[in-house]
């Protein structure tokens, strides 16, 4: 582009990628530019941000130290991986790295697909949420080979640990989604009187985290005989299936007194769906979620929802960017500390207040990242959430192991480190996740 040539050569992906990163825009990719490529709406990339319909985002700001982190999202239709995008986006320019975010639109392959071209193209590290788990191994062991450390969370391969892959998957973290959605069961069963009929959205079949969390509830559910799981439905993680799934379940069991919304996608879903049927929801009918968006913290706060397991979305961008960061940078964890959970907060209108001045509403970054990096602060780290490694066999609770399954050795000698890594955590852990921000 110069005097002559006002226009960039969109022929030329260095050009647009030039461009893209003059402008910084989170959530533009050369698709994007082809597709809007006229004059003026190139010349108006110059905005700091740019929405996107799908697709890559690129966040300018990479330094010697960074190199480039990428995320492969499970789908830009779940809100929460489109809060953690947003965070993990913040996250990697502080730690000096550019970065790219693909949606995976709910299909391995693709994700397997972009996993091999952000490779090709030089990505340091990558964090991952994968849609069912299927594509981990290659993606995991594709890492090793190149060198690319790997972070990644919830949707994995079960039973296949990051002890089977080698030191650059260097972490799987979840949140503790046994214990949390059984106790988020257990504040609709204790609000409906342990009585009546209930039904269940589920996410997508065969997702590691959707499995976990319905086997939770199941537990808990058992404590209360006269509460009846009359019926569920998927609603693949997103608002528009989920309200199909509800009016379908609502046209069969039209008693219903509650809806088990795994997630708060899910809950957006069900809740229009019981709107649409003359139902009240919060009053008719109890919904609970998971996740803890914004949106179902707003819900929780109006009186739609009842609860909600919140997990903060943005947390798993600071904890897992954080750990590439450091391990990139020669820290090295302890087999322990390589397969992490953390307590979600039992989300309720009885304490929804302080956890949208923090997370919602508020100003300043609900963590510090480098408070989470050993690396920046080896002495005074803080977690900032209750940390604790995390058991396989609770972890995947009603998921039957492959034939031949064996533990993997360094996994059994770290389990017998776990009482004290917990407690050491747990000795970390000074900034309160329903306190103030430590930003």
């Amino acid at each position: 582009m110069d005097a002559q040539h006002p226009f960039p050569d969109l022929s030329s992906p260095q050009a647009i990628d030039g461009l893209l990163e003059r402008a910084d825009c989170h959530g533009v990719t050369r698709r994007d530019v082809l597709k809007l490529a006229t004059a003026a709406s190139l010349f108006a990339l110059g905005a700091p941000a740019v929405s996107r319909a799908g697709g890559v985002s690129a966040v300018a700001g990479q330094t010697k130290r960074g190199g480039k982190l990428a995320f492969l999202i499970m789908t830009n239709q779940l809100q929460y991986d489109v809060q953690l995008d947003h965070a993990a986006s913040g996250i990697a320019r502080h730690f000096g790295y550019s970065y790219t975010g693909l949606n995976g639109e709910l299909n391995a392959q693709l994700q397997l697909s972009q996993f091999g071209q952000v490779a090709a193209a030089g990505a340091t590290a990558v964090l991952v949420h994968s849609p069912d788990g299927s594509n981990i191994r290659a993606i995991t062991q594709q890492a090793a080979q190149r060198k690319i450390w790997v972070s990644n969370i919830w949707g994995t391969l079960p039973w296949y640990t990051p002890f089977d892959a080698g030191d650059y998957w260097t972490l799987y973290a979840q949140p503790d989604e046994f214990r949390v959605q059984g106790e988020a069961v257990r504040v609709l069963a204790e609000a409906l009187g342990g009585k009546g009929e209930i039904v269940r959205v589920l996410g997508v079949p065969g997702n590691t985290a959707d499995t976990i969390r319905s086997a939770g509830a199941d537990a808990v559910l058992k404590r209360y005989p006269q509460l009846k799981l009359v019926g569920e439905l998927p609603g693949n993680w997103n608002s528009e299936d989920s309200q199909k799934a509800t009016e379908a379940l609502v046209s069969k069991h039209p008693n219903l007194k509650g809806v088990i919304a795994q997630n708060d996608d899910i809950a957006t879903g069900v809740i229009a769906a019981l709107r649409a049927t003359g139902r009240v929801p919060g009053k008719d009918v109890l919904v609970t979620g998971a996740d803890g968006t914004d949106l179902a913290a707003k819900r929780i706060a109006s009186g739609e929802q009842l609860v909600t397991t919140a997990n903060v979305p943005a947390y798993a961008g600071y904890l897992t960017l954080a750990r590439l960061f450091d391990v990139q940078h020669g820290w090295k964890p302890r087999d322990a500390e390589r397969i992490l959970q953390w307590r979600s907060i039992i989300l309720t209108k009885k304490n929804v207040r302080p956890y949208i001045a923090r997370y919602v509403d508020g100003t300043k970054e609900p963590f510090n990242a480098d408070l989470l990096s050993r690396v920046k602060h080896p002495n005074d780290w803080d977690p900032q959430f209750l940390v604790y490694p995390t058991d396989i066999d609770v972890l995947w609770t009603n998921i039957q192991k492959p034939k031949g399954f064996v533990y993997p050795p360094r996994y059994l000698a770290a389990k017998k480190t776990f009482r004290a890594v917990a407690a050491e955590y747990r000795r970390h852990y000074r900034h309160d996740a329903l306190g103030p921000s430590p930003a």
